[in-house]
């Protein structure tokens, strides 16, 4: 998959290295031939000037007579100047006999040769103007400078389909890369997706070992746990055996919690949908921890317009147990959990909200996850059992956190009333 993408990505930008070269090559090119289309024109229109004006001499309509005879198109003026720059001839009649300052006009006369330029108009527009040095020898042996302009507009159809040209490859260009991203996403989700089916195999293998371990454990647990009942019961009166067989109770329960929990985990759970009251059962629960906990007060808040649903009861207490358990453990000596029950359009929410000790960012990204856990004694399934059961239950399970800031869970339901 990462050379596939690699080499994706490396065609993708090889392609607009071309196109990009290709683009700039081209604008170069037709921007040149669109100047040496103006320059071998006006140079053109120069020469034949030139070879009229040595026949007639200065002739005020000379320049007018023939752009009326001559199919010269894009012409924006001509006109011709003695070294101060007074006009002697012009396309524009008007302009006759008045003085423009030209710049550079003594450099050009004496060089000798034509200099080609742009110039802006006072309308705006830029044009292309040729600066031919002439001699009029039936008039004089000075030099004048015949200037001809012409309108760069119909010139430049090469450079405006060259830009086109480069617009149309940028969109191309575009098109590839929008495609790239989607392929390489489409290949990070395979990616993705390979990878959870290779975990939830994973899983599934183990939650079949666990099932198993926990049915081993099960009955020799039970026998353990039984004798050491008796014992404890016959010993009484032995302030030290009596000891040892409480300490083999508890933990004799704390391996059934165990194994409670993975055969949870492991065995697939059946819904049980019953209507029952929701303000009930948080009543119910919170008689079980209210009286058990002094140190941690637990406090209950219900808002429900009605407060009769339908879901699994018993998986909707496991799942409230399995939060307020974990933050009666995070919470250390005082401390308070609030249990909130609210509506909202067509959900349900509960809210466990503890004063513990929160958890950092790394804890807060696995908490969800099976076997995943921080305590010295504990199995990692608590909130793993809560995500699949809530799933179940066509929920989701949310986690609000900061280190020393308390841990809010809240769980959201449909609300099916």
């Amino acid at each position: 998959m990462r050379f596939t993408k690699n080499l994706i990505i490396s065609m993708a930008i090889a392609l607009t290295a071309m196109a990009a070269f290709n683009g700039v090559s081209t604008y170069r090119i037709a921007k040149r031939s669109s100047e040496e289309i103006l320059k071998s024109t006006a140079y053109f229109i120069g020469i034949t000037l030139d070879n009229a004006l040595e026949r007639t001499g200065i002739d005020e309509g000379l320049i007018i007579d023939i752009m009326k005879s001559q199919a010269w198109e894009n012409i924006a003026f001509i006109a011709m100047y003695d070294r101060y720059g007074a006009v002697l001839l012009h396309s524009s009649k008007r302009l006759i006999g008045q003085t423009q300052e030209i710049s550079n006009i003594e450099q050009t006369l004496e060089r000798g040769r034509p200099a080609g330029s742009y110039l802006t108009l006072k309308t705006g527009e830029l044009v292309y103007v040729m600066d031919i040095p002439i001699f009029v020898h039936s008039i004089s042996e000075k030099r004048y400078l015949l200037r001809v302009a012409l309108h760069t507009y119909p010139a430049q159809v090469v450079v405006r389909s060259a830009q086109m040209h480069a617009l149309l490859q940028l969109l191309i260009l575009l098109a590839l890369w929008a495609l790239t991203a989607f392929v390489l996403y489409y290949i990070r989700r395979m990616e993705r997706l390979q990878e959870t089916a290779r975990q939830n195999e994973r899983f599934a293998l183990l939650g079949e070992m666990a099932a198993v371990l926990a049915h081993e454990i099960r009955s020799p647990l039970s026998a353990i746990k039984g004798f050491a009942q008796y014992i404890e019961e016959k010993v009484s009166h032995n302030e030290q055996l009596s000891e040892g067989a409480g300490i083999i109770i508890a933990e004799s329960q704390r391996l059934e919690t165990l194994t409670e929990d993975l055969l949870v985990y492991a065995r697939p759970p059946v819904l049980q949908k019953q209507r029952f009251s929701i303000s009930a059962l948080v009543d119910e629960i919170h008689g079980l921890y209210e009286k058990k906990f002094g140190s941690i007060t637990i406090n209950k808040r219900i808002s429900l317009n009605n407060d009769i649903v339908l879901s699994d009861k018993e998986k909707l207490k496991q799942i409230m147990i399995n939060i307020i358990q974990n933050a009666i453990d995070s919470t250390v000596g005082t401390g308070s959990i609030d249990i909130s029950v609210l509506e909202k359009s067509d959900n349900m929410f509960i809210i466990i909200k503890d004063s513990g000790t929160g958890m950092d960012a790394d804890t807060l990204k696995n908490a969800l996850k099976p076997f995943y856990t921080t305590k010295v004694r504990g199995t990692g399934l608590g909130l793993s059992i809560v995500n699949n059961l809530v799933t179940m239950l066509g929920g989701t399970v949310a986690i609000d956190s900061a280190p020393n800031a308390g841990t809010t869970v809240t769980v959201s339901l449909p609300r099916v009333k």
